[in-house]
């Protein structure tokens, strides 16, 4: 009954996808619990400093953005960061990825509010199935990677003033 329970234990992780994490940096004191993430550095209001950059990667198919996401918010905190800027967002085929810094030849900036991302998975889910033959064929002959890179990021001081803009006398 033990070994029936460990191997389904084993199956159930096995079949819930891997998150890949990297990180080169430092760490800083206190731990964080409440991490902001950026995807565009003229939106962050206030001075830091980068303590490292990061990668955090899955496969295409089980894991979601979501989730590598989640994985650097939470290493971020773990590290004492206090923001998370997301500088890359790729697909990749699984080949390229296993060099501890892959080249990536599919690259797509990520901005919130345009539609790069769901533009990969278009490509990723449709078209190379269409242009290599079926979904199934591409699945066995070549996998896909879903790759994050981001910076992690530590304020600097204190939250800065509010600045009141008074109106101009005419």
């Amino acid at each position: 009954m033990m070994k029936r329970d460990l191997l389904l234990f084993a199956l159930t992780l096995l079949l819930a996808g891997c998150v890949n994490f990297e990180y080169k940096g430092e760490s800083a004191a206190p731990e964080t619990e409440e991490v902001t993430v950026f995807t565009d550095a003229a939106r962050i209001r206030r001075a830091y400093r980068v303590l490292g950059e990061a990668t955090a990667s899955g496969d295409y198919r089980d894991v979601s953005r979501d989730r590598l996401l989640d994985k650097l918010k939470r290493e971020a905190g773990a590290r004492g960061a206090d923001a998370v800027l997301i500088t890359g967002q790729e697909v990749v085929p699984k080949s390229e990825s296993r060099s501890m810094e892959p080249r990536f030849n599919t690259a797509g900036s990520y901005d919130g509010n345009a539609s790069n991302w769901r533009q990969i998975q278009d490509d990723v889910d449709m078209n190379y199935g269409s242009m290599r033959g079926s979904l199934e064929e591409v699945s066995v002959n070549a996998r896909y990677v879903r790759v994050l890179r981001a910076e992690f990021l530590k304020y600097n001081g204190e939250n800065p003033p509010l600045e009141v803009v008074e109106p101009a006398a005419e």
